[in-house]
């Protein structure tokens, strides 16, 4: 689930409770003399309760959703643009403190509620504690930029200002329990959005967020190119962890050869790739080359070189005739923009922690009185010393995947659905004509 998956249900929910009115007739009570009552006055207070867990699950998306876009939300700041952000945080934070409500519990948000009206903020409060996992997994300052920064913004002032309506409208239901200082939270809210407004969003922030680390594809080898797949993939899964240099060598001549042998069977089915996996190929084979002398210990990377040579004797073994499904070979195209990543990570990472070393040739003075042959002094030095191989300049302009220019986002439907809702404003029938 990503920012963008959870923010659209979070939004949808409130969306669609914004439509509905006459809470008390929507939860059981009296309505007119063809609906009668249903639920009795304590069922009524035990599911309004219930509404005010699932809404303060809501309200802890909104409070973790604004420090994220603003890292000095609690420092004393003179900057007129951070203001509305820090009375907004001030504002979530002491209406979410005065109530005595407690977050839902897991029982509680994996059950699904008989009433629907419940089960809509169940739906919210189960998005919004799958979201709050996105802010610590890529959402937040110095992730993002001022753009996306002030998106987030927009998105918790949004969903705070449709709290506060519902909660005016809930004001009816037994026992329920008003927002603290409700008005003063919706300026706020209204004040981040206005700040929000004169600015262009960003909302590339949709496609980050928590995602479950990949696992690996176990069981018997696939046939035909599914085996390829299968050996690249956890070649990947296991490059999570670092290599040594002897592995990530083996690593690298196993991505050179399967870009070689790719190229060949993609000729007839999918010529396009053709060429990129010809100039992949004369990648790693320039790092191969550039990583002969590299040394280093620290690491493993047994099982990433093991699968690594699985890939090889797999597509050695299927011919060029076996390939005719072109989605199989645009899958393999994924998988290598994804390992061409991680290796130039796990290079640049090495190199930067000292992990890889480069081997140099060092002249001495020997005696040669006995005229025997005395081989000559290797050492090892940091590849970022003046004496350096060509590896990082190949990795960051050749291996790494370019940066695309992504053209810009457009602003999803349920971000303009909820900010409807929220504007509504119910036109006065005008009296019929005597």
């Amino acid at each position: 689930m990503t920012y963008g998956e959870n923010g659209t249900q979070i939004r949808a929910g409130l969306s669609g409770l914004l439509r509905q009115h006459r809470i008390q007739h929507r939860l059981g009570g009296r309505g007119t003399h063809t609906l009668p009552e249903t639920t009795t006055v304590e069922q009524r207070r035990e599911m309004g309760e219930r509404i005010r867990r699932y809404r303060a699950g809501a309200l802890m998306w909104c409070l973790q959703a604004v420090e994220a876009a603003n890292p000095r939300i609690n420092l004393e700041t003179f900057d007129r643009a951070r203001r509305p952000a820090a009375e907004l945080h001030h504002r979530l934070a002491t209406s979410y403190l005065a109530s005595d409500m407690e977050l839902p519990s897991l029982e509680e948000m994996t059950t699904a509620q008989e009433v629907p009206i419940v089960e809509s903020w169940r739906q919210i409060a189960k998005a919004a504690a799958l979201g709050e996992h996105d802010f610590m997994a890529g959402v937040g300052h110095g992730r993002l930029s001022e753009r996306e920064c002030l998106t987030v913004l927009n998105d918790a002032a949004e969903v705070t200002r449709a709290i506060v309506v519902l909660d005016k409208r809930y004001a009816n239901v037994p026992g329920w329990q008003q927002i603290c200082e409700r008005g003063r939270l919706r300026d706020a809210a209204e004040a981040c959005s206005d700040l929000a407004a004169q600015h262009e969003p960003d909302f590339s922030v949709d496609s980050r967020g928590w995602r479950p680390p990949s696992a690996l594809i176990e069981g018997q080898r696939l046939p035909g190119i599914g085996g390829v797949l299968q050996a690249q993939h956890n070649m990947l899964v296991h490059l999570s962890k670092p290599p040594n240099a002897l592995n990530l060598r083996r690593v690298l001549d196993g991505q050179r050869i399967v870009s070689h042998e790719a190229a060949r069977r993609a000729s007839q089915v999918a010529p396009e790739l053709v060429e990129r996996w010809v100039k992949r190929e004369q990648t790693y084979q320039a790092l191969t080359d550039e990583a002969r002398n590299v040394g280093g210990l620290v690491g493993d990377g047994g099982p990433a070189a093991a699968e690594a040579a699985n890939a090889v004797s797999r597509l050695h073994h299927v011919h060029v005739n076996e390939v005719a499904d072109p989605a199989c070979l645009q899958d393999l195209d994924k998988l290598f923009i994804r390992i061409d990543a991680r290796v130039a990570s796990v290079i640049e990472e090495g190199v930067a922690e000292n992990r890889y070393f480069v081997g140099v040739k060092v002249p001495r003075l020997v005696d040669a009185k006995d005229h025997q042959i005395s081989p000559l002094r290797q050492r090892y030095v940091p590849i970022t010393s003046p004496v350096q191989t060509d590896l990082l300049r190949i990795v960051r302009h050749d291996l790494r995947p370019a940066s695309a220019v992504a053209a810009p986002v457009p602003k999803d439907r349920g971000r303009v659905e909820l900010h409807e809702s929220i504007e509504h404003r119910p036109q006065r029938r005008s009296a019929p004509d005597r």
